[in-house]
């Protein structure tokens, strides 16, 4: 049937109207019906390693280097002089309020940039609790936790210093039976209040934590399954959920007391991980995050910095190389490094790991984009990103502070008795370095022991990971001397012969061996030895120099050793420990430091060399009894075999770069910021309005530039569109409308927006109806 005029010419409005205002296929179209599916930003927000230090403090552990010093070199690792004072340039960081407002800070941000108050979460990596400040561990942690609920921490992994007092009482602080549900627990059942636990009274009555710990490869022996839950699935709107999956490093027997972890065994982290991933799959997640009580080490030129990553290596590397690809994202902890890395998965995708160094003193900001279509993470062509926050001191949260006050005035009540004093204050170096206030507590700890029921033990050892706060100068308190040794281990005695001695001493040089490092002991006076690291494992201290008192220590020769209860179970991987007989119990290792004190002060530091570093003309003989293979470790490298560095080393999929405006509706004059995204990195790009170039800026590594610029005042009213235009010659555009207010002049030819075209095409057919009306 043939048309009228009138019918085509309404026909031709029709189309012309539908074909303006249609969506095209790259803004992702409705189908049959249905809106458009919008992508859903993700805001994770991170810390690890707080032990416990809810306070606002002055010491060292409060400052955060973020530059180097006057001579552009971090430390004092000058060229001409390795022993002049550090001069980095520094700020003062931490402490739970402030830890909270920066935390209510970032989170407001992420909702002012359009994310949703529904997708933003703040979780943790382990070791939050134990070897703690006295204010919190005086009170068995639970002060912390106290300020962890008010906070609003949302779940965290473990960590090993979660079964520092065992896996009981782990259990009642987090509220888990069997490893399914939280909140089962009565936290202060079986409790005498004020003496074995529950502490705080009225408001402050304690209930366990508020938030899940994760323990996904702790299993429990009767069970076979986990003992906490492995993992917590998270609304983050739109329909989506993100999973994140616990664990906690596998040394964990090695490194806390064993008599407290018989129930449990500790299987490899990313065995776990992978076991739980298509579990979750199946229940149709498929962004999957992981919290893992495990690090690494950033050696390069920027490891000193926040969101350093130059040469990343240790353990997090292999956890990366062993994880399936699934998994998008690995927050790490247990190192006590800062880093923000972009490092590679099995196949070959860009994943982020990151880690928030220790203490609170910085929150990591990780955004992920969840895929409106899978609902998983696009890690090639949205937001992907994570950068280390400072813990700055501008912002505390006033009902944190409160809790925190309540806390310490306890703890000054039960910690300011007066114990001694010292003459200058001792501190604690690297932990591969001998140390004065290591061979003082070594030295204390014998003191205490010198009874016939603990054999009158003649050497005592301390670890230099047991020594947990520096000495003042002047006078101490008995909070003072908990701060060093929080744990609550006792000093205990045992026998070793004299080969023990020498294989304990060995075991101090891990260098190459899994734990691969040095971990220099503390001893008593008038111990000494010599050694020598350019030899191998085994046989870097020469047995003809250990000696006691001048006189040579017989390696068939019996001789009675005192150190912590931690350290004669073997840990730290010093296993020569384990060969002792005749084992005693002696008092706690603080009050053997009370007992010191009180006898002695004022005291003065002792010497830090009873460990001599020579060369050997001839090297000893191996010593017995070290147990491991020998074998170097293999250097960690990502899935191709390169060293581990940021950047994926496969090519992503293309993505079309996208641009919005942090203000649509504008004046001339007024100034606004586009921000593009999916551009390359590091490219260089441009936003013209109309015709003119109002700004240029470099795409960050996640693609992402922001172009902030003032809009012309000689801009006339109307409608245009700011283009953003990289170097590769990708573009993306975002409307603009200018309102009127601007002094007039020559203005930008606007660019034809759907608006403007359709208004066009509207008035043409006005015309044309009206033309062929009059025929």
């Amino acid at each position: 049937m043939r048309r009228s005029r009138l019918s085509l010419a309404l026909a031709l409005v029709v189309a012309t109207s539908a074909a303006v205002v249609a969506p095209s296929v790259a803004s992702a179209a409705p189908r049959h019906g249905q809106p458009p599916v919008a992508d859903v930003p993700v805001q994770l927000l991170a810390m690890n390693d707080f032990h416990g230090r809810i306070s606002t403090t002055t010491n060292g552990d409060s400052e955060l280097v973020v530059g180097p010093g006057p001579d552009g070199l971090h430390g004092d690792q000058t060229p001409d002089d390795r022993t002049d004072p550090v001069d980095d340039e520094t700020i003062t960081v931490g402490g739970a309020a402030n830890i909270a407002g920066t935390v209510d800070a970032a989170q407001q941000t992420f909702v002012e940039q359009g994310g949703s108050e529904q997708a933003t979460f703040f979780v943790g990596a382990g070791d939050l609790v134990s070897a703690s400040p006295y204010n919190s561990s005086a009170f068995k942690d639970e002060p912390t936790i106290e300020v962890l609920d008010a906070m609003g921490l949302d779940v965290s992994s473990v960590g090993n210093h979660e079964f520092d007092r065992g896996t009981e009482e782990l259990r009642r602080i987090s509220g888990a039976t069997d490893g399914t549900f939280t909140d089962d627990v009565e936290a202060c059942e079986g409790i005498v209040p004020g003496e074995t636990g529950c502490f705080g009274e009225g408001e402050h009555a304690f209930d366990g934590a508020d938030f899940p710990f994760l323990a996904a490869n702790v299993i429990s022996k009767e069970t076979g399954e986990p003992m906490l839950p492995p993992y917590q699935v998270i609304e983050v709107g739109g329909g989506k959920k993100i999973a994140l999956i616990g664990v906690v490093t596998d040394t964990t027997p090695s490194i806390v007391a064993p008599a407290g972890i018989t129930d449990v065994e500790f299987i490899d982290e990313a065995e776990a991980v992978n076991r739980w991933v298509p579990v979750l799959q199946e229940e149709g997640i498929e962004a999957i995050g992981v919290l893992v009580h495990e690090g690494g080490e950033s050696t390069g030129e920027d490891a000193e910095l926040a969101n350093g990553c130059d040469f990343l290596s240790g353990p997090v590397v292999d956890i990366n190389n062993a994880v399936v690809p699934a998994v998008d994202l690995i927050v790490s902890a247990h190192s006590h490094q800062a880093y923000d890395c972009l490092l590679t998965d099995p196949a070959g995708a860009p994943r982020l790991v990151t880690q928030a160094g220790y203490y609170g003193r910085l929150v990591t900001d990780i955004r992920l984009t969840l895929d409106g279509r899978t609902g998983d993470v696009d890690r090639y062509c949205a937001d992907y990103r994570a950068v280390n926050v400072p813990v700055t001191r501008d912002a505390p949260d006033e009902e944190v502070a409160s809790i925190v006050a309540y806390w310490e005035e306890r703890g000054l009540e039960e910690g300011s008795v007066p114990v001694g004093s010292t003459t200058a204050a001792m501190t604690r170096p690297d932990r591969s370095t001998e140390s004065s206030l290591g061979n003082l507590v070594a030295e204390m700890q014998l003191q205490a022991v010198q009874e016939e029921q603990y054999g009158s033990p003649v050497i005592a050892f301390m670890n230099p990971g047991g020594l947990r706060a520096d000495l003042p100068a002047g006078e101490l308190t008995f909070a003072d001397l908990f701060a060093v040794q929080p744990f609550g281990n006792t000093v205990n005695t045992i026998t070793l012969t004299g080969a023990d001695i020498r294989a304990v001493l060995e075991q101090q040089f891990q260098l190459d061996q899994p734990r691969g490092t040095v971990l220099a002991l503390g001893t008593s006076e008038g111990f000494a030895y010599s050694y020598d690291l350019a030899q191998p494992y085994g046989q870097r201290v020469d047995p003809a120099t250990i000696t006691l008192d001048g006189v040579l220590i017989d390696p068939a020769g019996n001789y009675r050793v005192a150190a912590n209860s931690f350290l004669i179970a073997g840990g730290d991987q010093f296993s020569a420990f384990t060969n002792g007989t005749a084992p005693a119990t002696g008092p706690l290792d603080v009050d053997s430091a009370v007992f010191y004190f009180e006898q002695n002060s004022p005291v003065a530091p002792p010497a830090a060399d009873h460990g001599t570093a020579t060369t050997f003309t001839t090297p000893p003989a191996p010593a017995e009894g070290l147990g491991g293979s020998g074998e170097e470790p293999a250097e960690p490298t990502t899935v191709d075999g390169t060293p581990a560095v940021e950047g994926p080393q496969t090519p992503g999929p293309a993505c079309d770069a996208t641009a919005a405006i942090s203000d649509d509706e504008v004046r001339p004059g007024d100034e606004v910021t586009v921000t593009g995204t999916k551009f390359s990195r590091g490219e260089k790009v441009s936003a013209t309005l109309g015709d003119r170039t109002v700004g240029s800026a470099r795409a960050d590594r996640n693609g992402t530039v922001e172009i902030r610029f003032r809009v012309p005042r000689d801009v006339q009213p109307g409608k245009y569109e700011v283009v953003l235009t990289g170097k590769s010659g990708e573009t993306a555009s975002v409307a603009l409308a200018v309102a009127s207010g601007g002094s007039g002049g020559p203005a930008p030819t606007p660019t034809p927006t759907p608006d403007t075209v359709k208004q066009f095409i509207q008035d043409l057919v006005a015309k044309l109806l009206i033309w062929l009306s009059n025929r």
